[in-house]
């Protein structure tokens, strides 16, 4: 019962009660729940120095080799975001099992996974106003109670934790593929949409020029030039020059074909082959990355990437209706690369890609 209740008026305390400064935290919040969880004042040491010359705020003494725990306390209301990778450093520098990073709301408990980066290696996020739930104090009794440190349990907590991470991730992962070939279509019809509308707008302005032509013609038969009558010939086709160009925005992970021949990933004039379900060596488009487009060696004609893949899945009869298709999934180089997958790269390289 008296755990429970100096728990509870922990969870309580008014930032007035707790302080603004980081030493206030340390030693109003997190001190006073490391005692509740079996350590001793006298194992905590303050101020530890790293290797690299870092300062800890609280370092666990006197547990197991592989079960290091450091603590970083800040300000209370300081955006933890902006410590990460400070906390990164020392948890290397110790080779910490547990990184905790503390103000006075939240407490974060970090521990490096395997293959992850330490950004997305975050355990566990609690509030401090929730410490008096069951579920929420377990968390901390299960990876800081002292004796979990000392029987090394913290060990077998952390790899259960580590799987449902993974298992979340794979899963983000799968949604990711699964909606970015989704949105990849979408993108291509936008993009031979624009095409038509280009074409259309050019058709406009050439039906304009010729009824301009023709008028004046009909004028100057007479000897009557036309703009002698100051007739506002242009007004015919204000409807058009008048209409805003549509100017595409950049769509979110949109991979030009110049991008990729300034990585060194393609060269411009590259030979791209389409492949679906097998590869189609006669059905080649050599890469134009100046106005990323492919140019069609059967016609000669300039195509978007996704335009020409839906002309071809269509002509092979893959395809049976005029809905946009991921171009990218269905062209590759000479050497088999699939131009997704280098799409990827930059994608990568750019941050889009964890």
């Amino acid at each position: 019962m008296e755990i429970k209740q100096a728990i509870e008026r922990i969870a309580k305390l008014k930032q007035s009660e707790i302080g603004s400064t980081e030493e206030n935290v340390k030693q109003r919040v997190i001190v006073p729940i490391l005692e509740i969880l079996g350590h001793k004042r006298e194992n905590l040491e303050f101020e530890y120095r790293t290797r690299s010359g870092g300062r800890i705020d609280i370092f666990i003494k006197n547990v197991p080799s592989d079960c290091k725990v450091i603590i970083d306390t800040k300000n209370y209301d300081v955006n933890l975001m902006d410590h990460i990778e400070q906390i990164k450093e020392y948890t290397f520098d110790e080779g910490a099992l547990i990184t905790v990073i503390a103000n006075g709301t939240e407490i974060r408990i970090y521990s490096p996974l395997r293959g992850v980066a330490f950004e997305r290696s975050l355990l566990y996020s609690v509030k401090r106003q929730d410490l008096g739930k069951e579920s929420v104090w377990r968390i901390l009794s299960d990876l800081l109670n002292n004796e979990n440190l000392q029987n090394r349990n913290v060990l077998k907590k952390i790899d259960e934790r580590e799987r449902e991470i993974k298992s979340a991730m794979s899963h983000e992962d799968r949604l990711k593929q699964e909606f970015d070939s989704k949105i990849e279509g979408i993108d291509s019809e936008i993009e031979m949409k624009q095409e038509e509308i280009e074409q259309l707008t050019k058709e406009g302005e050439r039906l304009s020029k010729e009824i301009e032509n023709k008028i004046s013609e009909i004028w100057n038969a007479l000897g009557l030039p036309i703009d002698l009558f100051r007739i506002p010939v242009h007004a015919v086709e204000r409807g058009l020059s008048e209409r805003p160009h549509l100017e595409p925005g950049k769509k979110a992970g949109r991979v030009t074909l110049q991008e990729l021949v300034d990585a060194g990933l393609l060269r411009n004039g590259e030979t791209l082959y389409f492949h679906h379900t097998r590869l189609f060596e006669d059905e080649r488009a050599e890469l134009i990355a100046p106005s990323n487009r492919l140019r069609y060696k059967a016609d000669g004609k300039e195509y978007s990437v996704s335009k020409l893949a839906q002309i071809l899945l269509i002509k092979h009869g893959f395809k049976h209706d005029k809905h946009g298709v991921a171009g990218p999934n269905y062209w590759v180089t000479r050497d088999g690369k699939l131009l997704h997958e280098i799409n990827e790269q930059i994608r990568a390289q750019r941050g889009d890609r964890r």
